[in-house]
């Protein structure tokens, strides 16, 4: 229970999950990933559990977001930045994120991408999430009709499947390049200098 603590502890201090298990005594990154989940799902029944006795407890916030992510290289390998925006399921803009993040390949980008997404619904507290994008060999890796045969996609889809994990519902979706024009936008204006 204490490396757990101590790992959460690391985690709410702003530290990424990958980096925190093996600090804090985890064997792997699945096993405090799955230890992270037992304890939400425990957290989870109390809630459900205070609710159901009527004590005027509720949760706040929303149980579903439509992310849209996007990343954008210009050279391939070249300068690269990363935009997320969270939308309510009826399609209410909620919140965005884009940045810079040195210079990469397209692909990393839309992986790396995808990274600030699941880390923007895990900020929300949502426990569904859809992520869309406009990157077909992303949506396909993650959703297994790809095989990952290079070692830097494979680490970052790794990093997605951790992020993942911490939601109850996690799908992946491909959408038209003009379905996604808003997190293109920002991830452009991030690669800008904007």
């Amino acid at each position: 229970m204490d490396k757990l603590k101590h790992l959460l502890l690391a985690l709410a201090d702003g530290e990424c999950l990958e980096s925190a298990w093996n600090r804090n005594g985890f064997a792997s990154l699945e096993e405090a990933a799955g230890a992270i989940r037992r304890a939400a799902s425990r957290l989870d029944d109390a809630v459900v559990g205070v609710i159901r006795e009527g004590s005027g407890f509720s949760r706040s916030g929303i149980g579903c977001v439509i992310i849209h992510v996007d990343g954008a290289s210009r050279g391939n390998p070249g300068p690269a930045a990363v935009a997320a925006v969270a939308f309510t399921p009826e399609g209410e803009q909620l919140t965005s994120v884009a940045r810079r993040i040195g210079k990469a390949t397209n692909n990393v980008a839309e992986y790396t991408a995808l990274i600030e997404g699941l880390r923007l619904a895990c900020e929300l507290g949502v426990q569904e999430a859809v992520f869309r994008l406009d990157s077909e060999l992303v949506v396909k890796q993650m959703n297994g009709e790809y095989r990952i045969k290079n070692r830097e996609l494979a680490r970052l889809a790794r990093i997605v499947t951790a992020e993942a994990s911490r939601f109850k519902r996690c799908l992946f979706e491909k959408v038209p390049r003009q379905e996604n024009k808003e997190a293109d936008r920002l991830a452009n204006r991030a690669l800008d200098g904007g």
